[in-house]
Parts: structure tokens; C-alpha cells; sequence
């Protein structure tokens, strides 16, 4: 058995914003990151039945404020308009975390430690990021949509900009070596390979197109009909609608970016009940750094580190999960991790994302909120994915609850 939590944990409110763009979508228009996580933070607040004087200290994953807003201190400011405060103008503490996309999942799991260590009761923590806005400090309040090249900007300086930068060794360029090699290893032809991609976008926009909390939530045979296709894949496999960006993936297995927030109130266990008729026990984390260049690329062992971690202090085995809600910017980051933490055997994830298991009404189901192909906001990932399972574990996830 690993080192185990040393008092339980217990997520006792979930919020969330809807997702969309903040220069242009009407319920998120002008939005800065501060009143996207007021938005989620009174909803879980409102969830979990406390209020804002319950809660010890906050948590607030965000990636690329500096950039997008010319907003450092991101902290203190969500303290203040979150109404955390101490009396005589002082506020509660509270961090601001940056983690690139896993930004927020470094707040829930520092959360989870506040609480565990018996330093806090009630703590919050989530996400809230623009990624696709700038906002200036000459004119505020007026957000105008990034171009392109400003929002790969952002989004890029997360990687070694000594090293990495300069030699290209990028994220998409190294996320498709990663299928060439799960080709190699597994003796998936090209043919195969695509098939396996067309699968997983297929299982993402048909959970997805069911989230109503979701960014886009269309339906690939609508987008298939209105191109004159008559069915997806079609569609999928043709050069003009669905160009590759790096072989074998193309325009459409990236993600569907777009700005938003999740917060989630966490509490001792053994305070709960005080709270929440709903609590969602936390069993166990884990955490592991990496490059992006292992030497055999179809595994990643930071991945099959953190996973032993976690495993370990909840005490389960791959085995005993049932559902998955992940990181998938693209569909390497889809398809081998789920190798790698043991929800499928070596060489046999690919079959069952090809056979349909992954949706929500398959037996492995994954991603039911539709990850990174209906809605991602990077440094909110982790703290979206949280919401949906919590929505989940409780039969409240409505069109695309998964069964027993």
C-alpha cells in the first residue's frame, strides 16, 4: 500500500460556466477570468451549501493570464469579488497556479492537501482562462478575439523556449510520433490508424453533442449532410474538409479551444454530511512531470507513474474504474494514456475506441463530457473534467448519464 491520505477529502459543490468565446458569446460577453470563476464559484458555493465565509483558502488554476489579460495577482483580485474575506479589509489566502493545461489540476490536487494535512476544512479550487480573448489595460473591458498566431503564442510558451523552441520540438509535431509508434508497436496500418481517429472523435461528439455545457455541440452527421457527405467518415476523409495538419492527424482531431471555468468546494470527510447530501469521496492522487520525447513514444512513463501513484493511495487497481474523464488535446493523448493507466491492456485500446466502447453507453466509457473535440480551455481542464465526473458519480450528467 502507498503513502495514503492522511484525513479524508470529500468534494462536496461543483460549478461551472458555460463555455464559448468571451468576445463574442452572449452569456460569457466581455467576462474577465475574475467573473468567469465567480460565476463557477458561486454555483458550487450554492451546491455545496456553504458560504463564502466556510471556506479556509482558494486555489486558482490559470495558464496564460499574463498574456491574455495583462493580469498578474490573479489571486488576491478573486478573493476580493469571490467575498472571501477575513473582516477589516483583509482576505483569505489563496494561490494562483500555473501548470500549463494542467493548471487546475495542480489546484484540486494542492486542495486535497490543504485538507488532508489538516491545515483547512473547506477549501476552493478550480480554473478560470481566456485563451482566445486579449484583453488591454488601455482598454478594458473590451476584449478583442486573438488571431491565430496570438493564440499559439500563448499557448507555446509553456514549452522550453532555450530548447525546445528553437529545435520545433512541439506539441503536435510529437503528438503524431507518438501514433506513428503505437502503429509500429501494435502492426496498425495507416488505413487502421485513421479509423482509430475518426473513432475517437466520433466517441467525443456523441457524448458531447449531449452536454449542455459544452462549447460545440453539434453532431458530426450534420456537419457531414451540410458538406454534402453522406456519413461521417466521408466526411472525416476528405483533404479539403478535414486537411492534415501533422500525419496522420489532421484539422478536425485537434481541439474545439474556447475560454470558461470550473470550481469545485472540497471539505474533511468528516464534515460533509453538514454540507452536502451528495459528497464524492476523493480516494487518491497522483502527479509526475515528463518530456514529450520517451524513447518508445507509444508509452509515456510519466503518465504510468502518476497513475501508480494514485492508484496506490486510493487503494484500487485499473481494474475497479469504471468511467474516465481526460486530458485530450489531441488523439495520441486519448488513445495511449488510456493504455498507460490500465483502463485497457497493452495494444488494445485502439479495437475498443473502433468498436464504440467509449461513448457513454459503452461498457469503458470515456471522456462523457466530450473532451478537447466539443470544448477545451487550457489551464481549466482538469477542474471541467472534475465537475463532469462528480455530475456523474452522483446520476445528475442528464442526457449522457452513464448506467450501471
Amino acid at each position: 500500500m502507498g503513502r495514503q491520505l492522511a484525513r479524508g477529502v470529500d468534494i462536496i459543490g461543483v460549478g461551472m460556466t458555460e463555455l464559448g468565446f468571451v468576445s463574442e458569446t452572449p452569456a460569457l460577453k466581455n467576462m474577465t477570468s475574475r467573473e468567469l470563476w465567480v460565476w463557477a464559484a458561486l454555483e458550487a458555493m450554492q451546491d455545496a451549501g456553504v458560504s463564502p465565509r466556510d471556506v479556509d483558502a482558494f486555489y486558482v488554476g490559470n495558464m496564460i493570464g499574463e498574456y491574455a489579460e495583462d493580469q498578474y495577482h490573479l489571486s488576491n483580485i478573486i478573493a476580493q469579488w469571490t467575498g472571501l474575506g477575513c473582516g477589516e479589509g483583509v482576505w483569505k489566502p489563496g494561490v494562483r497556479i500555473e501548470g500549463a493545461c494542467a493548471s487546475s489540476s495542480h489546484a484540486l490536487r494542492q486542495a486535497v492537501f490543504a485538507i488532508a494535512s489538516g491545515a483547512c476544512d473547506v477549501v476552493m479550487a478550480g480554473g478560470a482562462e481566456i485563451n482566445n480573448a486579449k484583453f488591454s489595460s488601455k482598454d478594458p473591458g473590451v476584449p478583442r478575439k486573438m488571431t491565430n498566431e496570438e493564440r499559439l503564442a500563448g499557448i507555446y510558451c509553456h514549452y522550453d523556449q532555450a530548447w525546445e523552441m528553437p529545435q520545433l520540438s512541439i506539441q503536435d509535431m510529437v503528438l503524431s510520433q507518438w501514433l506513428i509508434a503505437y502503429g509500429k508497436q501494435y502492426g496498425l496500418g495507416p488505413d487502421t490508424l485513421l479509423d482509430v481517429l475518426d473513432a475517437r472523435l466520433l466517441s467525443n461528439i456523441r457524448n458531447g453533442h449531449l452536454n449542455p455545457k459544452t462549447y460545440w455541440n453539434r453532431t458530426l452527421e450534420e456537419v457531414a449532410a451540410e458538406a454534402g457527405f453522406e456519413n461521417p467518415r466521408e466526411f472525416l476523409r476528405s483533404p479539403s474538409h478535414n486537411p492534415v495538419s501533422y500525419w496522420p492527424m489532421r484539422l478536425w482531431d485537434g481541439p474545439r479551444r474556447c475560454d470558461g471555468g470550473a470550481v469545485l468546494i472540497l471539505c474533511a470527510a468528516e464534515m460533509s454530511s453538514r454540507f452536502s447530501r451528495k459528497p464524492i469521496h476523493v480516494l487518491g492522487t497522483g502527479n509526475a512531470h515528463g518530456t514529450s520525447l520517451s524513447e518508445p513514444m507509444y508509452t509515456q512513463p510519466f503518465i504510468v507513474e502518476a497513475s501508480r501513484q494514485a492508484y496506490e493511495m486510493a487503494g484500487v487497481i485499473p481494474s475497479d474504474v469504471d468511467i474516465v474523464e481526460m486530458y485530450d488535446f489531441a488523439p495520441s493523448e486519448y488513445l495511449i494514456p488510456l493504455e498507460d493507466f490500465g483502463y485497457f491492456g497493452r495494444g488494445e485500446g485502439w479495437k475498443a475506441i473502433v468498436d464504440g466502447r467509449t461513448t457513454f453507453e459503452g461498457d469503458k466509457p470515456v471522456n462523457t463530457s466530450g473532451g478537447a473535440s466539443t470544448g477545451l480551455v487550457v489551464g481549466s481542464v482538469g477542474a471541467i473534467g472534475t465537475y463532469h465526473l462528480v455530475k456523474q458519480l452522483r446520476g445528475e450528467a442528464g442526457a449522457n448519464q452513464v448506467r450501471p
